[in-house]
């Protein structure tokens, strides 16, 4: 029987972890029928203001700071965003 010290056991356990998390680039592949699907819609099935402001959420990430930079609350821009997801969603 090995006996592993605290080290090892921490590495082989990072590994592990690392190896569950590796990035695998099939996931957004474009070739997708899902994601072109999605695409499709938010490019040319939303309204062209919605548009940019899904876009920019979801480059920015954050409601707040995008509440900022357009001056408004964040609680606004989240009644907005939700409406405008579950209209990409009606639309698929």
């Amino acid at each position: 029987m090995t006996t592993h010290t605290p080290h090892q056991i921490i590495v082989r356990e990072f590994r592990d972890i690392r190896r569950d998390y590796d990035f695998d680039p099939s996931i957004f592949n474009d070739e997708d029928e899902r994601i072109r699907r999605v695409k499709q819609v938010i490019m040319t099935e939303i309204d062209p203001v919605d548009r940019v402001l899904f876009l920019m959420y979801t480059d920015c990430g954050s409601l707040r700071k995008l509440g900022a930079h357009f001056g408004v609350s964040h609680t606004t821009l989240a009644k907005e965003i939700r409406r405008i997801k579950q209209e990409i969603i009606d639309k698929l």
